[in-house]
């Protein structure tokens, strides 16, 4: 019989979203805005242009730039990314770079996460109802600056459209940390992993349990108070990847991490495999004095133990593990509860080297006024 287990919160939010519903399938390969999505979004807004190229002809040509605040660190590119593109007739141009507003027939800057998540919308075949929910969430994440109008020309309105259509699938989400939906993109990566040939018969006979759970979470993640984190149960091969504690009925995990939110959340975004050294010693600086002894508690803020005793995950599925951490952490919004809560301990506050370029804005995003689903903070208490 499951035992009861009275710390456990309720249910998270998030599990299923329309954010979630209207976006393209898969966890994408590219970053919004970088070099590689904009070579990627060339190739495509051509192919777009072509398909309408005969309806554009009395088009006058069309100049638009998108500016994103809070690029992920390991791309190396400073606080911001931007593109642009000009249409004109069948001719297309696309290249990386910020260009002024008075260039621009229509220029848009936002931040970085938020227009990432708006980029894996897709249009065709989605439910419009959903579709306009999920943009409305978005709209309310960030800070916008707009400069300029859309025309009201159907063929360039349709070509822009299969532009991002195509780019949807290619483009990475960036959620927030160990939130239901960042917890999707663990699911994705595990499940594919775990499902194919050159893994899948190793997994045959493993059972494992392992769970990652997160107390003190930020409100404007977890407006609920749950608990973050997620956890994975292997059997016989089958993968089952859950948001939130591990469920009673699964218990003891066999590989448990326990612990507060807040101070892992730098060292959960690293990309292991993109740090310089410089990062690496600067991370292991800020883990020595964040994860030491509490004071008030005597107890490490984070905690790691086999509640049943099985020991160390097998390495049949370690091996489906190994690449996870990086690929979250690409996938993984650069905001630190302590931009919107100043009761933070100064250990777990300060933005460190590694994790966030010194140029990292939080004003771009409005979780002061609007959790991360888009619902009013201060109307929920």
């Amino acid at each position: 019989m499951p035992s009861a287990h009275p710390e456990v919160t309720p249910t998270p939010l998030g599990h299923s979203t329309a954010l979630l519903a209207a976006m393209a399938d898969g966890i994408g390969d590219l970053c919004f805005a970088s070099e590689e999505w904009v070579a990627a979004a060339r190739e495509a807004l051509a192919v777009a242009v072509e398909r309408h190229t005969d309806a554009l002809a009395n088009q006058a040509p069309f100049t638009f730039c998108e500016v994103a605040h809070n690029p992920p660190v390991w791309l190396r590119c400073g606080g911001r990314l931007a593109w642009h593109a000009r249409i004109d007739g069948a001719r297309v141009t696309v290249e990386s770079g910020e260009l002024a507003a008075a260039e621009c027939d229509l220029r848009i800057e936002g931040e970085h996460s938020v227009m990432s998540n708006g980029g894996r919308i897709e249009y065709h075949g989605k439910n419009p109802t959903v579709v306009a929910a999920a943009q409305a969430r978005v709209a309310r994440l960030s800070r916008w600056n707009m400069a300029g109008n859309m025309p009201e020309h159907p063929a360039l309105r349709a070509a822009l459209r299969g532009l991002h259509d195509a780019m949807a699938p290619r483009t990475m989400p960036r959620f927030t940390f160990m939130t239901p939906e960042w917890v999707s993109s663990a699911r994705h990566v595990l499940t594919a992993r775990a499902a194919s040939a050159k893994y899948a018969d190793g997994l045959r006979n493993v059972e494992f349990t392992f769970s990652e759970e997160f107390t003190h979470t930020p409100k404007y993640a977890f407006p609920d108070g749950a608990h973050g984190g997620f956890w994975v149960r292997c059997d016989h091969g089958d993968i089952m990847v859950g948001a939130g504690p591990l469920p009673a009925e699964l218990r003891p995990a066999d590989a448990l991490t326990k612990g507060k939110y807040t101070p892992v959340v730098p060292v959960g975004r690293t990309v292991n495999a993109l740090m310089t050294d410089p990062e690496k010693e600067a991370q292991a600086a800020y883990s020595k004095a964040a994860f030491r002894r509490e004071e008030e508690t005597g107890k490490h803020p984070v905690s790691q133990s086999s509640p049943s005793g099985k020991g160390a995950m097998p390495p049949e599925l370690a091996r489906v593990f190994m690449p996870l951490h990086d690929e979250l952490s690409k996938r993984t919004s650069g905001e630190l509860p302590a931009d919107f809560d100043d009761s933070t301990k100064p250990a777990w506050a300060e933005a460190q080297s590694f994790d966030r370029d010194p140029a990292y804005d939080p004003s771009w995003l409005r979780y002061d006024e609007f959790d991360i689903y888009g619902q009013p903070r201060k109307a929920a208490g």
